[in-house]
């Protein structure tokens, strides 16, 4: 069976608005996110708490937002492959109750939960990672792990496997399981 790290935060769903609505309050110039250009788009503009309590407390009203359109139908297919799926996030562990919530609520398949600030502790076992974060991406790079995420601003210029949908995704790691990687 071939594990695979799943990120919630734009891989599931479209986190970035909902970040930004807060953002929006805290700082009202703040950039939308067609213009985070880069992972620290936020430096310069607000404090890491301020930034840290905003996205937390995104986490914590995960009921309020739905997945993306394709988002079952792309753990169903993984799932129905013989895949084992890790549901990985940059999340405060007192968001794993949302987080559970959420992820059964839209019927999202998975396996297991992990959430903590470094998914690369889940490398050595993991067959592919698919996530946002160019940080995370080059680390699977470097640990020689499958890595592919949906195109953003803030990843778009980094050199990795990026698609505009879950459903390209899905194609290319079917393309790696071909090749036997």
């Amino acid at each position: 069976m071939r594990k695979i790290i799943i990120d919630i935060d734009n891989t599931l769903w479209d986190f970035a608005p909902a970040l930004y609505a807060r953002l929006h309050k805290i700082h009202p110039g703040f950039p939308d996110p067609s213009q985070w250009h880069s992972w620290s788009f936020w430096k310069g503009l607000i404090s890491p708490e301020r930034l840290y309590r905003a996205i937390r407390d995104v986490h914590m009203e995960q009921d309020r937002f739905q997945p993306y359109n394709e988002a079952r139908g792309f753990l169903g297919r993984l799932k129905e492959n013989g895949f084992y799926i890790v549901i990985a996030s940059h999340r405060e562990k007192e968001t794993l109750p949302a987080t559970r919530r959420w992820l059964e609520k839209n019927a999202l398949p998975f396996d297991e939960i992990h959430l903590s600030y470094d998914k690369s502790v889940l490398f050595d076992w993991c067959w592919a990672i698919i996530d946002d974060s160019p940080v995370t991406l080059d680390k699977a790079r470097s640990a020689g792990i499958i890595r592919a995420g949906l195109k953003n601003p803030w990843n778009e210029r980094e050199d990795h496997p990026l698609f505009a949908s879950l459903h390209e995704i899905y194609d290319y790691l079917q393309t790696k399981c071909a090749s036997g990687k």
